[in-house]
């Protein structure tokens, strides 16, 4: 059985996201969408070399190491322009949660009803346990996000309308997803009947994939069951066959070998670092050899300078980011190495979220 018709009284808007609760609250977000626009993509190059030009006429050093970029924030928040910079950054992203929230509530009994016929119906499938114990380091309010990922039940939709407006109108029509899973890398034979997606979320990366392999099992996995709910009545209402599963991206309950291709969009500077290399470990053992292992993600910090690593660290304390400034340092290209991946170049200059993909070895 699938979906005939759309379930959202108010329908939806940029093709994919559900509509808020009243054209007020939507013109209210678009303004701060517009704003934010303005604030990160208009403003983010004078600001960086205004920045810059600080410190060097500072005379301070331009590497990344932890010193360095202590004196850069000592210095840099010094400064009235760059404090208010920060400070209505954050204040943007304050308002736009609490009114997507406010307005969600609204119809909030109506959206949950929506979850709970998605789940009688298909195409693909969905699987949960309301007495899974998440981890700890997943409990965090990521992005501002009000209940984070895993405390409110409407996470999905907010964190799905969430993104239209964090992504600047990027994000629309899955755009961004649809981009991303364009450049995944692919077994060099070809044979591709098995994908899989870590913190798959609101199921963007997973349901491009699927619509690239449409004779490919796909599988999306998170460790939120409100996204994965979500994920799936999202996917069914595009009628795109897709299992979605709650579950710990570093304890897969998959055998070993069994896909093809393996992909996570923006999950890792989401995770400690001791997690993180637990979840290249487990791609590893599920990925057939030849298998294909792409993260979309930050550039690590040896990919930029103090500037760069002080505007991550900066978002990572106004934007809940706690993992930010360990992912970074981290290096995970050679994490990846290291656990037994054979990489492909990265150049992180050719875009932000350029994927490092790594494949299985054949022997």
């Amino acid at each position: 059985m699938t979906i005939n018709q759309t379930i959202y009284e108010r329908g939806k808007t940029a093709g994919i996201f559900p509509s808020l609760s009243s054209r007020r609250d939507e013109a209210y977000v678009g303004f701060i969408e517009d704003a934010r626009n303005l604030l990160m993509h208009a403003q983010q190059k004078p600001i960086g070399e205004y920045s810059r030009s600080l410190l060097q006429d500072a005379g301070k050093s331009m590497e990344t190491d932890p010193k360095s970029s202590a004196e850069a924030q000592e210095l840099l928040m010094k400064d009235s322009v760059l404090k208010t910079y920060y400070r209505v950054k954050r204040s943007l992203q304050e308002s736009f949660w609490e009114c997507i929230l406010n307005s969600f509530n609204m119809k909030k009994n109506e959206l949950l009803q929506a979850l709970d016929d998605a789940e009688k119906i298909g195409p693909g499938s969905v699987s949960y346990d309301p007495d899974y114990a998440v981890a700890d380091y997943t409990k965090r309010e990521i992005h501002l996000q009000p209940g984070g990922y895993v405390n409110e039940p409407l996470a999905g939709f907010i964190y799905d309308y969430g993104l239209k407006v964090f992504m600047g109108g990027s994000a629309d029509n899955d755009a961004a997803h649809k981009g991303l899973a364009s450049t995944a890398g692919a077994p060099k034979d070809g044979q591709v009947s098995r994908i899989l997606d870590l913190g798959c979320s609101a199921g963007g990366t997973i349901t491009a994939l699927k619509n690239i392999y449409p004779d490919a099992e796909a599988w999306g996995i998170d460790v939120s069951a409100a996204m994965v709910r979500y994920a799936h009545l999202r996917a069914a209402e595009q009628n795109v066959d897709i299992h979605f599963k709650q579950m710990h991206a570093e304890e897969l309950d998959f055998e070993d070998n069994s896909f093809d291709i393996v992909t996570a969009t923006l999950l890792f500077h989401e995770l400690p670092v001791s997690m993180a290399k637990k979840v290249i470990a487990e791609a590893l053992r599920v990925l057939r050899p030849g298998g294909s292992f792409t993260i979309f993600d930050f550039p690590s910090a040896n990919k930029q300078d103090v500037y760069g690593m002080f505007f991550g660290e900066m978002d990572a304390l106004d934007n809940v980011e706690p993992y930010i400034p360990e992912y970074v340092r981290s290096n995970v290209e050679e994490v990846m190495d290291d656990t037994g991946f054979e990489m492909f170049p990265y150049d992180p200059s050719k875009g932000l979220l350029i994927g490092r993909i790594g494949t299985k070895p054949e022997n």
